[in-house]
């Protein structure tokens, strides 16, 4: 049985994409030739680099980087490795332990270290 936050899904669903209820496995459809379509890789990469770029951000984002991001904080968050591996797909604890390295925050403490060592080197000589 559907819940009602299916049954409107598919309401804007069929209304505004002429989608049918094989679409629903999708999160973000387009429309090509009146049919619903899933967005392309590419697509979906385009428009990640267009509101990151809205934002002003001085950062490069991907799809990539925010579902990384998710992952590292839902680990962060909850510590449940099975939650993480059903939210990102993962079929394997292997990989979704990559998610839990808890020696991730020393070496990022460390690449920090390093280039502040290189900014004052650098200022040094100038």
């Amino acid at each position: 049985m559907r819940g009602l936050d299916d049954i409107r899904s598919f309401s804007i669903l069929s209304e505004r994409y002429n989608g049918t209820t094989d679409h629903l496995d999708y999160v973000f459809l387009t429309k090509v030739n009146n049919a619903a379509t899933p967005l392309s890789n590419r697509a979906i990469d385009t428009l990640v680099k267009k509101y990151t770029k809205a934002c002003k951000s001085t950062k490069s984002m991907s799809p990539h980087k925010l579902r990384h991001t998710y992952g590292t904080n839902l680990m962060a968050q909850s510590g449940d490795i099975h939650l993480l591996m059903t939210q990102l797909g993962h079929s394997s604890t292997t990989t979704a332990a990559l998610y839990s390295n808890r020696e991730h925050k020393k070496a990022k403490k460390a690449s920090e270290q390093l280039g502040e060592r290189r900014t004052n080197y650098y200022n040094k000589e100038m």
